[in-house]
Parts: C-alpha cells; structure tokens; sequence
C-alpha cells in the first residue's frame, strides 16, 4: 500500500487574503488563536520547526524530504479554481516547475465558494463558484490542469492520471464536464484520465459517480455522517464539567442566542466507524481514508467539532488496521490508501512534527508503510 497525504496550501500571503482578513493572513494567524476549551484539549498547536511560508521553495523542498523520509507515498494537493481565476496556486506551481521537488502528486480540486463561515457568516461571499457550463471554460481549466497530469510524477491509477473532485455534486453538469475532458485527453495524446469524487457527505444521487472511475472517502466527515455511526458526540450540558470557569457563561450564552456549541467526538468510536465502512456503488474503486484527532478550534472557537483522543500509538494501530483492509480491496495498479492531512493545522489534523508529539506521527506512518 502507498500513503497519499492530503496537502494544503494556505501558508502564503495572497492579495486575496490581505484584502478579506488583513494583511499579511495566512492560516498560520488561526492556527495561533487556538485555545484550550476543556481539561486536557490539545490547544494550541504549534509547529515544533515554525510556522512556515510555502511561497518559499526550500521549506517544500524540507517537507517532501521528511514525507519521503517517513513513508509518504505522495501529496493530493488542493487545488482552488473559480471559472479561470485561481486562488493560493504557488505551492503547487512551485512542485510542477522544480522537477527536484521529487514527490507523486495529484490534484484535488476544492470547488466550494469561499464565505466568512469562520466567523458565522456563510451569507458574506467572499469568492463564488459560478460553474460555468461551456466548453470554452471546461477547456480553460483542462488547458491549465494537463500540465499537472503528464508530468512525470503525476499519481495514476491503471496508468491513469488521477484528477479529485472534493464536491462534485455541486459542479454544473459535471457529467459532460468529465467527458469532454475525456475527449480531449484523448485527442492531447494523453490518453485515458482517471476521475475520483471525493464523499464526504451522502450525495443527492449518487448516480453522479457514474462519470467517475473511483470514489474517496473523506474522513472523518463520511464516517460520522453515515448510518453506521450511533452517537459519540457529547454536547454542552455534559462538556461544563470539563470547561475552563471563565468559558462557561460565554457558551451558556452561546447555546441561549445560537442554539450552538462545540461538539466532541470519540476519536476511537469515530475511527471504528471509519474501519467498517463499506460503501459500494456499481464497479466503481473505493478509497477510504485515515485521520488525525479533527479539531478545527482555530477557525470555529466556541463553535468547533472537536475529534477527542488522538495519539500517535492509537493512530497507528488505526492506521495498520486499515491499510490492511485497503490492501484485500486493491490490486497493485491502484493500492492506495489516504490521510488526512499533511498539513491541516488550523483543523487539527497534521502529520508535520508540533511541540507536543514531535515526529512521533510521521514515525507511526514509517512503521506501517515504509518498514513494513
């Protein structure tokens, strides 16, 4: 089994950013503001070699060299795209045009709108997906996406470039879309594509993957979303025990004028969740996907889901267990298997060191993967 590491790009300035949130934002500037909401709530995190800019090509340079070191396999790079304008495309570009940046890539294209959700504003639009129906804007996107799918280190499938699609119910006629860039890989010379949904939510219909050959599992969000999964969130009444005193009016408060509050959730029950899933739909491939303890306090404050119990030792016992599962379900043409993430801080879910646990994630990962 190969491991592929979710990778998140939001660790540069851009004018974008500088305009929405004030200068100089990156997800760094979250990541600082995270604060302990219960006894023994890993808060904040910090990253135990700085905090990091990924407009610089050494510092990618030293990531790919630890995930290469410790048993990644390769990074599904997020991939921002709004009818030709892009957003925090640097990293990415920086890997397509540094062949020394020597690491499997493929893209996952993160199609949701951008909104001020961070501060309970998801009505403030930041930057729309309008999903242009055309030809003219599908080949736009092919004509910058081709370079990432025939270049030497691209992830395939059967031979196949693999291209992710994080919501793709949400894409305006994604069947033609995913056809006519079919027919024009074909034309290209670059023959047959290999096309993934990303699940993180059951799908209005899911014969939208009929143009898809294989489907991910995003975790933790498909395995708690799913029928499988019983309980395991504790709410307010039964957290106030566990709170700081100087938190408990605000999230009384909180919880009298929102009807919300954080929400915590067994990291083990959530993971033998993750381990039983089955999901199937006609012959398509299903990939399932490990995770890191979910904690997205940086962004939501208050209002964050928190996935409770993380560490290295149960992570690793996890993920053994189900990259063994992967393995009987794959061949080897496709046996890979997922994580969430390589580097998600500001939502708890990281394999880069911190000051809490060091390498000890990336030395699980190298046990079942590398020495293995």
């Amino acid at each position: 089994m190969k491991l592929i590491a979710l990778y998140f790009p939001q660790f540069h300035a851009i004018p974008e950013n500088d305009e929405w949130w004030g200068k100089g934002f990156t997800d760094w500037t979250k990541v600082k503001e995270g604060y302990k909401l219960f006894e023994d709530h890993q808060q904040p995190r910090v990253p135990a070699e700085g905090y990091y800019d990924l407009s610089k090509k050494e510092v990618i340079a030293h990531q790919i060299d630890l995930a290469k070191e410790y048993g990644v396999y390769g990074f599904a790079i997020y991939h921002y795209w709004f009818d030709g304008k892009q957003l925090l495309e640097k990293p990415k570009e920086m890997i397509l045009n540094n062949k020394d940046l020597d690491i499997p890539f493929c893209l996952t294209w993160a199609n949701e709108t951008w909104a001020r959700r961070w501060e309970g504003k998801d009505s403030e639009v930041l930057q729309e997906q309008t999903y242009e129906p055309t030809e003219e804007k599908w080949k736009e996107h092919f004509d910058y996406v081709k370079a990432y799918l025939t270049d030497e280190r691209a992830i395939k499938i059967d031979g196949k470039p693999v291209f992710q699609i994080y919501r793709p119910h949400l894409v305006t006629k994604v069947k033609e879309m995913l056809a006519y860039w079919r027919k024009l890989a074909r034309e290209e010379g670059i023959g047959e594509l290999y096309f993934m949904a990303v699940k993180s939510f059951d799908f209005p219909d899911n014969s939208i993957l009929d143009a898809f050959d294989g489907v991910l599992l995003f975790q933790p969000h498909e395995a708690v979303n799913s029928k499988e999964y019983k309980g395991a969130k504790v709410y307010l009444e039964n957290l106030l025990r566990h709170c700081p005193e100087s938190l408990v009016e605000k999230m009384r408060t909180l919880r009298s004028k929102a009807r919300t509050h954080f929400v915590l959730h067994s990291y083990e029950k959530v993971f033998e969740t993750v381990l039983k899933r089955k999901f199937k739909y006609k012959n398509k491939d299903t990939y399932n996907m490990a995770f890191l303890g979910w904690d997205n306090t940086a962004r939501y404050k208050e209002k964050a889901t928190v996935y409770h119990g993380c560490t290295p030792n149960k992570f690793e016992a996890y993920l053994k267990k189900l990259s063994q599962i992967e393995a009987k379900k794959h061949t080897d043409s496709n046996d890979y298997v997922f994580v969430n993430a390589w580097n998600e801080w500001a939502e708890g879910t990281y394999l880069e060191p911190d000051t809490d646990y060091g390498l000890a994630y990336l030395e699980a990962v190298k046990r079942v993967f590398k020495d293995n």
